[in-house]
């Protein structure tokens, strides 16, 4: 399959001391779901945010396809993901469409392009009728395929979520699962989740992280395999018990 991210000795420190991640290095495929896990202050989002311009790493490199994020092609990366945060970023006294609008003209599409994105976005996340709807009177659920529509505005080939399903019910949760497993026919993603068992039903490979350190990287079945465990919850408290 072809590589669509390639990051070699990634490492960032704060404050000259502080090392959140420390020399990693992994591959992500065209067309699949890539998770990063791992219990707080392990450096997956600090990872994340290297990975979407955010933050620039202390050292290492960032290749997307042919364009390297660490030197001097920022801009020209950013024009290829999307990114949806962990806390909503969205305006709330707006309705959907009004921010849909908001968020395509800050990607400069242009008018006539513009209705006919809303419209295939409105059906893909199944928005359809709650077009008018204010966002501060959604519920979670709905705001946060809000969310995933604003980053996917611009088609991007790479989808980011930070933690997107957390503190949703669970079947809300069900839901934005089986539209990750239909997004991933047009975009590759990347996400880190606190949940093991979205992991392991949703991603084609996931890594591992401890203390800034990525100590597996492989598909969820292969590690739970190889750790003679039942599930990633068990391969977890295997890990962080030999620490």
């Amino acid at each position: 399959m072809e590589t669509i991210i390639s990051v070699s000795n990634l490492t960032k420190v704060f404050n000259g001391k502080t090392v959140a991640v420390n020399d990693i290095s992994f591959e992500i495929e065209k067309n699949t779901i890539f998770g990063l896990i791992g219990p707080n202050g392990s450096g997956k989002t600090t990872t994340q945010r290297m990975l979407t311009t955010i933050l620039r790493p202390t050292s290492g490199i960032i290749k997307y396809k042919d364009h390297d994020l660490v030197h001097d092609e920022v801009n020209k990366i950013r024009q290829i993901i999307g990114y949806v945060p962990q806390g909503e970023s969205l305006y709330g006294d707006l309705t959907i469409l009004e921010n849909f609008d908001i968020f395509s003209r800050a990607f400069n599409i242009n008018a006539s392009k513009r209705t006919k994105r809303f419209e295939e976005l409105l059906t893909k996340l199944h928005l359809k009728n709650r077009e008018n709807d204010l966002v501060k009177n959604l519920s979670g659920g709905l705001a946060k395929r809000v969310s995933i529509a604003i980053a996917l505005i611009h088609e991007p080939e790479i989808l980011f979520l930070d933690e997107i399903t957390n503190g949703l019910d669970s079947t809300t949760r069900l839901h934005i699962w089986e539209l990750l497993n239909d997004l991933k026919k047009t975009a590759t993603i990347i996400f880190t989740t606190h949940y093991l068992d979205e992991a392991e039903n949703l991603c084609d490979k996931i890594a591992i992280m401890f203390e800034g350190k990525i100590l597996e990287l492989d598909e969820p079945h292969t590690i739970i395999k190889k750790y003679k465990a039942g599930n990633l919850n068990e391969v977890m408290s295997q890990i962080i018990a030999k620490q």
